[in-house]
C-alpha cells in the first residue's frame, strides 16, 4: 500500500499567500520523508480555500520536487474547457518528469460554482464524462475528431504530448455512478475523508464486479494526527476539524440560510486520530480493506505542526518506534 498526502489548500486565519506556502512546505517534507504521492485540491469561490487554479500550483510543485507523484484531487471538469486542461496536463507531466495522475471530478455541491460558471448540477456529471473521454483521446491520438452535446473539436492534434502514455486517471466520488464511470473505462476511484472501512471494502467488490474483475485502483484520504495520547491527538485534531466541516457545509447551503455547527464525533471515527497505537491499528484495519494508497491529511490548525505530524506518521506509525 502506498502512503502519500492529500493537500486541501485549506487557510486557516494566516492568509492566503501563507497557506499556500504552507502546503508547498507539506509536500517538500513528504517528498524528503519517503511518501509516495502528493495529491491537491481545486476549490472555487471559497475565502478558506486557497486552490482554485490547479495547474500553476502543479507546475511549481513540479519544479521544486524530483520524486514524490503528484496529483490532481481533483480537476472540475465540468467547469472547465478540455482542450486546455489536456494541454496543461500533458504540460505538467512533462515537467515533472512523468510523475502526475489526473484526477477528476464533478465539483459539489457548492451552489456558488454552478452559479457563476452557468453550469447547473444536472449538467455536471454528463459535462464531465464528455470532457475526460475528449481528454483522454486528446493525449493519446494522433488526430482527434469529437461532436458531442457540449464540445466539439475537428480533425484536432495536440503538442506536446504527456511523458505517460497513459496518464493514470481517477475519478474523484463514491457515488455509485462515479463507481460505474470508474469501472466502465479502467480509471482509478478516489473515496472521501469520511469513507468507512466497509465503504471501501464494498467499492472495492462493486468495482471488479462492473469492470469484469479487472484490478480496482482505490485512492483513499484520512485525516491524521497521532500523540502519546488520544486525548492530546483530539486536542490538536478538533479546531481544524471544527473548522472544515463547518466551512463545508455552509458552501454547501443556500445562499442566506443559517448553518449550525456540525458534530465532528462521527468524522473522527472514521479517521487516523488518536494514540499512536490507536493509528497503528486503524491503519492496519484500512490495509486491509484493500486500497492502493492512503492520502493523509495532517491535522492540525499550526502549519508548522503539520510538517511535523508526517515525521511523527513515519516515527511512530509506520515504525512503530513509543513515543
Amino acid at each position: 500500500m502506498r502512503i502519500g498526502i492529500f493537500c486541501p489548500y485549506d487557510n486557516h486565519g494566516y492568509g492566503h499567500p501563507a497557506a499556500i506556502q504552507a502546503e508547498t512546505d507539506l509536500v517538500l517534507k513528504a517528498e524528503a520523508l519517503g511518501f509516495d504521492e502528493a495529491w491537491i485540491s481545486e476549490h472555487h469561490f471559497d475565502d478558506g480555500s486557497s486552490s482554485p487554479s490547479i495547474f500553476p500550483l502543479l507546475g511549481y510543485l513540479a519544479a521544486r520536487t524530483s520524486s514524490i507523484r503528484l496529483g490532481t484531487a481533483a480537476v472540475l471538469l465540468p467547469f472547465r474547457r478540455p482542450i486546455e486542461v489536456a494541454e496543461d496536463v500533458a504540460t505538467i507531466d512533462i515537467l515533472s518528469g512523468g510523475r502526475l495522475d489526473f484526477g477528476v471530478a464533478r465539483g459539489g455541491p457548492f451552489p456558488e460554482q454552478n452559479r457563476n460558471f452557468a453550469v447547473s448540477a444536472e449538467e455536471t456529471r454528463p459535462r464531465m464524462l464528455e470532457a475526460l473521454q475528449l481528454i483522454q483521446r486528446l493525449l493519446s491520438e494522433d488526430e482527434v475528431s469529437h461532436h458531442g452535446r457540449y464540445f466539439q473539436v475537428d480533425r484536432l492534434r495536440l503538442t506536446p504530448r504527456p511523458l505517460q502514455q497513459p496518464v493514470p486517471t481517477w475519478i474523484a466520488s463514491a457515488s455509485d455512478a462515479a463507481l460505474d464511470d470508474a469501472a466502465a473505462h479502467g480509471h482509478g476511484l478516489m473515496a472521501g475523508l469520511t469513507s468507512t472501512v466497509d465503504d471501501i471494502v464494498q467499492m472495492l467488490r462493486n468495482y471488479q464486479t462492473r469492470s469484469r474483475g479487472a484490478d480496482p485502483r482505490l485512492a483513499v484520504s484520512r485525516f491524521y494526527c497521532s500523540a502519546p495520547t488520544r486525548e492530546a491527538a483530539m486536542t490538536e485534531a478538533a479546531p481544524f476539524l471544527q473548522q472544515f466541516f463547518d466551512r463545508r457545509r455552509r458552501l454547501s447551503a443556500a445562499p442566506g440560510v443559517e448553518v449550525p455547527p456540525t458534530s465532528i464525533d462521527g468524522f473522527v471515527a472514521r479517521s487516523l486520530i488518536g494514540s499512536h497505537d490507536e493509528v497503528r491499528a486503524r491503519l492496519a484495519e484500512l490495509a486491509a480493506a484493500g486500497p492502493r494508497s492512503v492520502l493523509l491529511v495532517p491535522t492540525s490548525t499550526d502549519a508548522a505542526r503539520r510538517c511535523e505530524l508526517l515525521g511523527t506518521f513515519r516515527t511512530h506509525v509506520l515504525e512503530g518506534r513509543p513515543g
